[in-house]
C-alpha cells in the first residue's frame, strides 16, 4: 500500500488535552479532588517566573498572565486555566461564557500547516504563546463559533510524548 500523503485534518484524530477555565482555581482543584477523586494536580503561574515567553493575542503582542493546573484522566490531560491579568482569550472566555470548557487539544509535529490550513475556513488563531517546554509552541483557534469550543493546537518536540511536563518545585521538569 502507497503511503498516504499527509493531511491537516490528520492533526484532529486524537485529543490529548481538554481545557476548562475557572475562576477561582484553588476552588476548583479543592471540588475535582474531594468529590470526584480526581488529581494529584500540577499548578504553575504562566509564564512562569523567569522565562520569557512568547505571547499574542488577536495578532498583536499580548501581556497576559494565569494561573493553570494539570492532571492526568487517562489518556487525556485536564487543564484548569484562571486567568488573572491581561486581555487573552481565557479572560474573554470567562466574561462571555462563564466557568466551562474551553479547549480540545492536539499535538502536532508542524504547526504551520495546521495554521495554514485552517485560515481557509476561516478559522484563524485567535492566541498563541510558547509552550511550557522549551520548543514547543501552542495556538487556540477561533473556533468557538464554528463548534462551540477553541480547538488548540501544540507543537511538540520530537522525542517527547507531548505532555505537559512534570514540575518539581516550580520548575519544568522534561
Amino acid at each position: 500500500m502507497a503511503d498516504q500523503e499527509f493531511s491537516p485534518k490528520d492533526t484532529f484524530k486524537q485529543c490529548v488535552q481538554i481545557g476548562v477555565v475557572v475562576r477561582d482555581l484553588d476552588r476548583s482543584i479543592q471540588a475535582l479532588t474531594e468529590i470526584f477523586g480526581m488529581g494529584p494536580f500540577r499548578s504553575i503561574e504562566w509564564p512562569p517566573e523567569g522565562r520569557q515567553m512568547d505571547k499574542i493575542y488577536h495578532g498583536q503582542p499580548g501581556d497576559f498572565t494565569a494561573r493553570m493546573a494539570f492532571t492526568e484522566l487517562g489518556s487525556v490531560e485536564l487543564e484548569l486555566i484562571q486567568p488573572v491579568s491581561g486581555q487573552s482569550i481565557w479572560a474573554d472566555f470567562l466574561a462571555e461564557r462563564g466557568e466551562g470548557i474551553h479547549h480540545i487539544r492536539f499535538n502536532v509535529l508542524d504547526l504551520d500547516p495546521v495554521i495554514e490550513y485552517l485560515a481557509s475556513p476561516d478559522v484563524p488563531v485567535a492566541q498563541m504563546g510558547s509552550g511550557l517546554r522549551p520548543g514547543t509552541v501552542w495556538a487556540n483557534f477561533d473556533s468557538a463559533d464554528k463548534v462551540g469550543f477553541v480547538i488548540e493546537a501544540m507543537k511538540m518536540v520530537a522525542g517527547t510524548d507531548g505532555r505537559t511536563p512534570q514540575f518539581v518545585d516550580g520548575k519544568v521538569r522534561s
